[in-house]
């Protein structure tokens, strides 16, 4: 990952005190403790190793609070090896679950912003589908709508498909609605947030339970919402 050239600079000659402006997008790791390694040579490197175990500890805690949610019952410990993990935030793919450092840090600090509730629900919801009896072909896309169902907007355009054909199957149920939870109760440290979404989560696995059986609607569907997808851009 390539930030580009930035300079080292001093607050004083003799001082020993150095700093280097770091990107924008970098901002959630400001006041972090680091470790600091020189690599020698040639061609040296300073590497700065953040101290990440902030953010860890929130993911363990909203894979049991998600859980409970789902299974109704206390997960394992949280299988941090399943997941891919970064800097910044971006969609998961079909095989490795993604999660994103800041947003761990600003789950464990109760201000994380919708996105980052929805891409570390759906990375952890996409993690549990095979307990819930759901396709590995469809478990992407379960943590998706999950995500979704927590913030009520789509966080990802790649998860537009995945949450207008679940839309089509939920709207209308009494226990499904979408970015409820988190305008009631954004900390999902909380029970209030996680009292507001399970009802809505189950019925998601519900489903998309029913999706992973044999001649099922949800072929049916996407392919309909591509046809829709792509009448629209012709007009358009």
């Amino acid at each position: 990952m390539d930030f580009g050239t930035r300079q080292i600079r001093t607050a004083g000659k003799g001082s020993g005190s150095v700093e280097l402006t770091l990107p924008g997008e970098l901002r959630r790791l400001v006041g972090l403790p680091c470790r600091i390694l020189l690599h020698d040579g040639e061609r040296p490197n300073i590497v700065l190793q953040p101290d990440l175990a902030r953010a860890r500890d929130a993911f363990g805690a909203l894979w049991g609070a998600l859980a409970l949610a789902l299974l109704g019952e206390p997960a394992p410990a949280f299988p941090a090896p399943a997941f891919s993990f970064g800097l910044l935030r971006r969609a998961g793919g079909p095989d490795s679950p993604y999660l994103c450092w800041q947003d761990g840090l600003a789950l464990g600090a109760g201000t994380a912003t919708a996105e980052a509730v929805a891409c570390s629900i759906a990375a952890c919801a996409q993690q549990m589908a095979p307990d819930l009896a759901i396709a590995p072909s469809l478990a992407g896309p379960f943590g998706a709508v999950c995500g979704f169902t927590a913030i009520g907007r789509v966080a990802f355009p790649d998860w537009q498909v995945h949450c207008d054909v679940a839309c089509v199957a939920l709207s209308g149920h009494p226990a499904w609605h979408p970015g409820h939870a988190f305008a009631q109760a954004p900390d999902t440290r909380g029970d209030p947030f996680w009292a507001q979404l399970t009802p809505a989560l189950c019925r998601v696995a519900d489903v998309f339970a029913g999706w992973s059986q044999p001649g099922s609607a949800y072929p049916a569907l996407r392919a309909a919402w591509r046809r829709g997808r792509s009448i629209e851009l012709q007009q358009g």
